[in-house]
């Protein structure tokens, strides 16, 4: 029994009032960040080169990230404090499109890149079918439009290095319900547009100065 108002309580504890149990909520905070070139999606240092943490406000510091994309690449990734929301946008088995923006450099086959849109294995490792769209072509330098399904490591660089060409340019535009629209480098901003995402209400887009939040039920027991 609580005798007094100056009695503390964890998240560990049961609380119950009037014999009804307490629920507790915990606020689920999702943001858009625009990852520069030559920043590493890491938690940790691994050499003199500089990771996404060392570039965003302190205030994340413990927040963590969906969507990694590799040291020369740029565009969006999802930061959030909730490894449940961070593992659903990752699991293939959900299916959320990665849209980019590609430039390549070298003589494209058409008919070549159309097969290996249907499914491709390179060096052991099978890759899923790809939509693309060629948005410009001058002489040598081609940029595209790119939509994976399930984005393994590397794996635009993988398929172009397959066919010869060399990706000059690689910038996620689109992760799922989430848009870069028109992020600047560095740049991060609160999610807004609400969507479902495996039971959960996932939260995109766009909105300064307000905070939209989604809540998750969590009982905390002793």
């Amino acid at each position: 029994m609580v005798n007094s108002p100056a009695t503390f309580a964890n998240k560990r504890d049961k609380i119950l009032i009037n014999g009804k149990k307490i629920i507790f909520f915990k606020k689920q905070q999702v943001y858009k960040f625009y990852k520069p070139q030559k920043i590493i999606c890491s938690k940790a240092k691994q050499d003199t080169r500089s990771i996404i943490y060392e570039i965003l406000p302190k205030k994340f510091k413990n927040f963590i990230f969906a969507g990694r994309l590799d040291f020369l690449s740029e565009g969006l990734i999802i930061i959030t404090n909730s490894s449940e929301i961070s593992r659903n946008l990752e699991l293939p088995k959900n299916k959320f499109s990665r849209i980019y923006i590609v430039r390549v450099y070298g003589n494209l086959d058409l008919d070549m890149l159309r097969i290996k849109s249907k499914g491709t294995i390179i060096n052991k490792i099978k890759y899923k079918p790809f939509t693309f769209t060629i948005k410009s072509q001058i002489k040598k330098n081609t940029i595209l439009e790119i939509e994976l399904k399930e984005g393994k490591k590397n794996e635009i660089r993988e398929i172009f290095k397959s066919m010869k060409l060399q990706v000059n340019k690689l910038k996620r535009i689109a992760y799922g319900p989430f848009k870069l629209e028109k992020m600047k480098p560095g740049e991060i901003q609160i999610a807004k547009i609400k969507k479902k995402l495996n039971n959960m209400r996932i939260i995109s887009g766009n909105k300064k100065g307000k905070k939209f939040y989604f809540q998750i039920q969590i009982l905390r027991g002793h």
